[in-house]
């Protein structure tokens, strides 16, 4: 059975390369898009993780900074909940500005001790090199578009039907396998 999965592009759209995310929902082929349900986030809320259903798995994308400038990043939710887990029993979590401002790792954590597991789904992520306000996004990023929208739709087919990705020879053993790709 296919359902709609919801998407939660993350990010502002006038900050430099925070825009990446919602330039690549763009280029989402027309297939793609009508499996997804497609929420502008801005920053990630621990809300709409809550009002998931807990067996429902979600695409977030975003920019993020540490990567290479377009490299694309995918990863479980459950690993990123797993590695602000492992940061916060060292001593070494990122320390937020506000409580508006969590970083996604803990608004992951968080939803996943609210929930008793963490959120199911995927995270799909790219470098970025700028977040100026009103600045364009980087020569890197825009490269790294296609590889991004290309990431975004692979999660999304996945997580519309599990048991396909499953049988997947791409996913072998694991329905939700950890990939990068170099954007072109």
């Amino acid at each position: 059975m296919t359902v709609r999965v919801p998407v939660f592009v993350c990010g502002e759209p006038t900050r430099g390369d925070d825009a990446a995310a919602h330039a690549a929902v763009e280029l989402l082929a027309p297939a793609a898009r009508e499996l997804a349900d497609v929420v502008a986030a801005g920053q990630l809320d621990v809300l709409l993780l809550l009002d998931l259903p807990a067996d429902r798995p979600c695409v977030v994308v975003d920019a993020v900074a540490g990567l290479a400038p377009g490299e694309v990043w995918v990863r479980p939710l459950a690993a990123l909940v797993d590695r602000a887990r492992a940061l916060e029993r060292s001593g070494r979590a990122v320390e937020p500005r506000s409580s508006h401002e969590l970083p996604l790792e803990q608004v992951l954590a968080l939803a996943a001790a609210l929930r008793d597991r963490p959120p199911a789904g995927t995270f799909v992520g790219i470098g970025g090199a700028r977040w100026d306000p009103g600045a364009g996004l980087s020569e890197a990023v825009t490269a790294g578009l296609p590889a991004l929208a290309a990431a975004i739709a692979a999660a999304i087919e996945e997580a519309a039907d599990p048991a396909a990705a499953a049988e997947s020879p791409a996913s072998p053993g694991s329905p939700h396998p950890e990939r990068s790709a170099e954007g072109p």
